[in-house]
């Protein structure tokens, strides 16, 4: 089949998406499970694939954060495809870094990659979901930004640093003043991760541009999206185009 497949490794989720004839014609979502092996996610993968009707892709592009995980799917990408997957790595694909290469994650500078193609100025791009990333892009290079905790993170480190208060499932709410501890801890984590977000916009957008567009994505975009009261494009399929994008550029740019 005449397409590209994208995989997203990420770790909490792995997403996948097949990419054919200029949209996204099918669209995964797996657990990252580091102790899976290659052949059970390849039965994953087979299944699912044929439950859409397609038996094999032409192109596949990864991104990966979990390194363990990475040579279990190349091995997938090949029973899939029949070659090697396009491994993304920092930097190129027409975007330039200021920043360690060896440091940037992957995901990172796909969105990143995303942001400045779609923007094409001096954007913040804001990831959430199990860490907060809030980065900037100007002049077609990675400048840098902030790592923070997501909820989930938060929560854990309360419920594991203290004796009495329990882990409860975080959420953003209508109160600000919680009438009891699960509420208080919902209203601290909840309105407190927007707002530490919301101020790492704002700082970004202090060195490049106080109208620098936003664009956000990540598991907890739509939730905390009403509450930052900033201009904000929600692009839940940011790394998938990010990929996609680079697997463009590579085509084009090959020899």
């Amino acid at each position: 089949m005449d397409g590209v497949l994208a995989i997203d490794i990420g770790n909490t989720h792995i997403k996948l998406g097949l990419y054919r004839q200029g949209r996204w014609i099918n669209e995964w979502r797996l657990s990252t499970e580091i102790r899976r092996t290659a052949d059970e996610y390849h039965l994953t993968m087979q299944g699912l694939m044929r439950e859409a009707g397609i038996t094999h892709v032409e192109r596949v592009v990864l991104a990966s954060v979990v390194p363990l995980l990475t040579p279990i799917f190349v091995r997938v990408a090949r029973h899939v495809s029949g070659s090697n997957p396009l491994e993304i790595t920092p930097p190129g694909y027409g975007l330039a870094i200021d920043y360690p290469a060896e440091m940037l994650g992957a995901d990172r500078f796909v969105n990143a990659l995303a942001a400045w193609q779609l923007m094409k100025r001096p954007v913040v791009v804001v990831d959430v979901g199990t860490t907060a990333t809030v980065d900037a892009v100007a002049d077609a290079t990675f400048l840098g930004g902030a790592i923070a905790p997501g909820p989930h993170f938060l929560v854990q480190a309360l419920a594991q640093g203290t004796a009495r208060l329990p882990q409860v499932m975080p959420a953003i709410e209508a109160w600000a003043i919680g009438k009891t501890t699960q509420q208080a801890i919902q209203a601290g984590v909840g309105h407190g991760f927007v707002g530490m977000v919301r101020a790492l916009i704002e700082e970004t957008r202090s060195v490049i541009g106080a109208t620098a567009p936003i664009v956000m994505t990540g598991g907890w975009a739509t939730r905390i999206m009403p509450y930052l009261n900033l201009p904000v494009l929600v692009e839940p399929r940011l790394t998938l185009e990010g990929l996609r994008y680079a697997e463009e550029w590579h085509r084009r740019h090959q020899p």
